[in-house]
């Protein structure tokens, strides 16, 4: 028979009502298992308990009093989506005093229907007209990637395999980046949340390098690449069981540098204070494309009309804006152009400021 005796509610605290502790529900768990044989030490499992938020069981029942209890049943996999699917019962209690005096309870009661994701999020609900039949409180399945869903103690839990491991991994260079696949894990695939990418430098001082792309995606691209440089390559998949094992490592050798940054676009400039003693003329322009190595220094020259001179400055490659202290009655074309390891790129389009 099934048993209210260990469910999930709130109670009261000083700032309204909260949900009991991750403890307790650990603690049920782990008697559980003493119970069942299991052993009660942390590597044992990472279960993850299936639920329906406060808010939507709220929305179900339409009453909370003190809290709504909730009794979690898992009833396998869905065949379409493969996402876990259960049914949970929810009750509150509300007390009063009734017409005739004494003090009375009613109690509040419902079904639904349940289908999770696999990091124990609600995926969607349906409240059912009657109780479910069938549900067995010892009901337990693992489906074919070995992701496994079972009740215990009135409620229901999902463990998740760990990713495996990507494979076939390989890189291509595209101008600074290297440009990774990977191939997709097998049956784990559809899990998979995030993958991480690193490049780390062999023998260099050069930064580790890594990249982070979500969902079950198989490239990405890391960079920027410092030339003449053999980076090793290894891929992680996440999932909400963990992160896999890191793949094999590949290593490959960056180009030699012999691109040339592109010109800087959109250059544009600025007076600071028109028509002030302390105007300063400040230039901007867009970051240039890399070529096959780093931008890591930019090239401004200014020249003023009426013998107002050229005036250059150099500033990093990381560095978008340049300030000239000059005079603001000539007009000024502004000129930038990028450089890195292979050398000076093209100047940009001039752009005339106007003196002020």
């Amino acid at each position: 028979m099934l048993s209210l005796s260990r469910i999930r509610g709130q109670r009261r605290g000083r700032h309204g009502y909260r949900p009991w502790g991750r403890i307790s529900l650990w603690g049920l768990f782990v008697s559980g298992l003493a119970m069942l044989g299991f052993a009660s030490t942390a590597s044992a499992a990472n279960p993850t308990s299936l639920l329906l938020p406060q808010s939507t069981a709220f929305s179900i029942l339409g009453v909370s009093c003190g809290g709504i209890q909730e009794r979690a049943f898992a009833t396998g996999f869905d065949a379409t989506s493969g996402y876990p699917v259960g049914a949970v019962y929810l009750q509150t209690r509300c007390g009063g005093s009734g017409r005739g005096g004494g003090y009375r309870v009613t109690t509040y009661s419902a079904w639904a229907a349940v289908t999770w994701d696999f990091a124990g999020a609600v995926s969607s609900y349906a409240k059912l007209v009657s109780a479910p039949t069938g549900l067995s409180p010892t009901f337990s399945v693992t489906d074919a990637a070995g992701d496994r869903v079972y009740n215990l103690l009135n409620l229901a839990y999902l463990t998740v395999v760990v990713a495996a491991a990507p494979t076939g991994v390989t890189a291509l260079q595209a101008a600074d980046q290297f440009q990774v696949d990977w191939s997709p894990a097998p049956v784990t695939a559809r899990l998979v949340t995030s993958s991480t990418v690193t490049a780390t430098p062999v023998g260099s001082a050069a930064p580790v390098l890594t990249s982070t792309v979500s969902g079950n995606a198989t490239s990405a691209p890391v960079g920027p690449l410092q030339p003449s440089t053999t980076y090793q390559i290894t891929v992680v998949n996440s999932d909400a069981g963990g992160s896999s094992p890191a793949s094999s490592p590949i290593s490959i050798t960056s180009q030699a540098a012999s691109v040339v940054p592109s010109a800087p676009a959109s250059v544009s400039a600025h007076w600071t204070a028109p028509g002030s003693p302390g105007d300063t003329l400040v230039a901007g322009w867009a970051a240039a494309a890399g070529g096959n190595s780093l931008v890591d220094q930019y090239q401004v020259t200014i020249n003023g009309s009426d013998g107002g001179g050229t005036f250059t400055q150099t500033v990093t490659g990381s560095t978008l804006t340049a300030t000239f202290a000059v005079s603001d009655n000539p007009n000024w074309a502004v000129t930038v152009r990028a450089h890195n390891a292979a050398g000076w790129g093209p100047w940009s389009t001039a752009f005339t400021l106007g003196g002020a």
